[in-house]
């Protein structure tokens, strides 16, 4: 499940990872790096700001409207008597009743927020995919390019050897000058391996965001971390709680709200006002007590729009104005005064129809998608299942073909030694170990990749799961096995440290401390 998933955030509080830090980058430490400098992560988070903002401004139509207001009148023209009024209030609304309009636009936006949080882990699970791929594939570039190191060795003994039996006269030196097919394309081989592990060097670089002059070191036994599980051939049920299934199902429910909105719009609000102040006609301070109270009717039915308002107010002494919505300012005396008026708008919601169609479109276009998710989920699973299972027969196949190459090599070794074949004879004989060797290891690797996706699909762990397990500890693995029982005169120990390693804590990969389940 994705809520068992516990690892990559724990760096998020203490900030970005130092490449120049001790030691050598691990799957971990490649995969932190590229998540916090991928902008499009950054982007979201950004985008995650939004959604508070919005809650909080939802929240302030449950609160009173608060304001102060300030009318004048002034009037000095011939022949007519000089006027002067002042009106200032402290007014007050509330929202009394609203159809639940507003508690269901606020969870509108708590969907929307999860829908984000749905939409961001699933670009974290594309990143996260993206650089393990590239790290699989440089660890692997990496192992192939040290084979191809040591086995030079042997290459260069045998240059070193012609050249001794040069100067010995066993053999003319012009036949030293000839280069053997054998060798050349051996030295072909060589010089490719090492470029393109170069190249997938560079490609990890890319994919964590880094520039290609920056310094940069993996950690090497990457094999001897990992231990692998054979592929059970089971029912495989995905996770309910993967990010693809999760957001067609918040989208769901977001449109369902919306087509509830339309069929409550029917629903009157009710609106509750008054004000207090005071008003005058000789300037300020200001003679006369004003208060009153106002009530306001809004409604839609079938289209036509109608609403109705009240207003009652007192006035203590002296004249005042009273503003009519549609009317203006009207005189008032001492006393009570109130006003009341409504209108009724016949079908003036042009779009209502057209809104209704929409919202039920887009609710079967919302269970149209959920299906076609859980259909191509589903069709990548067993995709990547059936390429699994292939991968690790391929990886079994070439390894025990390894294995009986280096019997025959072992007998070759013994002729060699008897002088029954030459050195370039063993060598070519090496490249019958070498070749199913080479693609055990790409077989190794591609299940490992394919291993990793299927974890992401069932929401296992990526880093210990039902296919393999990233240990703490270092242990010889097959590949070094046959090294070593090749390379008998050069132990693999010196080239790589089997001490152990501190794996990372691995908090989740998709939850953030600002996210809610």
């Amino acid at each position: 499940m994705w809520r068992s998933l516990r690892f990559l955030l724990l760096y998020v509080s203490f900030g970005i990872i130092s490449l120049r830090a001790e030691g050598h980058l691990l799957w971990e430490d490649c995969v932190w790096i590229g998540m916090e400098r991928n902008v499009h992560l950054k982007l979201e988070k950004t985008k995650t700001e939004l959604f508070p903002i919005l809650l909080k401004e939802k929240w302030k139509q449950y609160l009173p409207k608060l304001g102060v207001h300030y009318f004048g009148i002034f009037s000095r023209n011939k022949e007519q008597i000089d006027q002067e009024y002042r009106d200032v209030r402290l007014q007050i609304q509330q929202m009394i009743y609203d159809g639940g309009e507003t508690e269901r636009e606020k969870q509108k936006i708590e969907i929307k927020q999860l829908i984000q949080a749905e939409e961001k882990k699933l670009i974290r699970e594309k990143v996260f995919k993206s650089i393990s791929h590239f790290y699989l594939n440089a660890n692997k570039r990496m192992f192939i390019d040290l084979i191809y190191q040591l086995r030079r060795e042997r290459y260069l003994l045998e240059k070193e050897k012609r050249k001794t039996e040069v100067a010995a006269g066993i053999i003319a030196s012009k036949e030293v000058t000839v280069v053997p097919f054998g060798e050349a394309e051996f030295e072909s081989k060589r010089i490719q391996a090492k470029s393109q592990h170069l190249l997938a060097n560079l490609e990890l670089k890319q994919s964590m965001f880094l520039d290609p002059a920056e310094s940069f070191l993996l950690e090497p036994g990457l094999m001897e971390r990992i231990q692998i599980h054979p592929p059970k051939t089971s029912t495989i049920e995905l996770d309910e709680n993967h990010p693809l299934r999760k957001k067609s199902r918040l989208q769901l429910e977001l449109v369902s709200l919306e087509e509830q909105s339309l069929e409550n719009d029917w629903k009157p609000k009710f609106l509750l006002g008054g004000y207090v102040g005071r008003n005058g006609n000789a300037g300020f301070p200001l003679q006369n007590e004003i208060y009153g109270i106002s009530i306001g009717v809004q409604a839609n039915l079938g289209g036509s729009s109608v609403s109705s308002s009240s207003q009652n107010g007192i006035q203590s002494e002296g004249n005042g104005i009273q503003r009519i919505p549609g009317y203006g300012p009207q005189p008032v005396g001492p006393g009570e005064n109130s006003f009341q008026s409504g209108s009724i708008g016949l079908f003036d919601e042009i779009g209502r129809e057209k809104k209704r169609f929409d919202a039920k479109l887009n609710q079967e276009q919302a269970h149209l998608e959920k299906e076609q998710t859980d259909l191509i989920l589903k069709n990548n699973t067993k995709s990547t299942e059936i390429k699994l299972f292939d991968s690790y027969q391929k990886y079994i196949l070439y390894l025990e073909c390894t294995k009986s190459a280096i019997v025959l090599l072992k007998k070759k070794r013994w002729e060699k030694g008897l002088q029954l074949i030459s050195e370039l004879e063993y060598l070519k004989w090496e490249e019958e170990v070498f070749l199913p060797f080479e693609m055990a290891i790409e077989s190794y690797f591609s299940y490992l990749g394919l291993a990793m996706e299927m974890a992401l699909y069932l929401g296992e762990d990526p880093f210990s799961n039902r296919y393999y397990h990233v240990k703490q500890e270092k242990s010889r693995s097959e590949f070094l096995l046959i090294l070593q029982d090749w390379n008998l005169t050069h132990p693999i120990e010196k080239k790589q440290s089997s001490e152990p390693n501190s794996l990372k804590t691995n908090p989740s990969l998709w939850e953030e401390s600002d996210e809610k389940r």
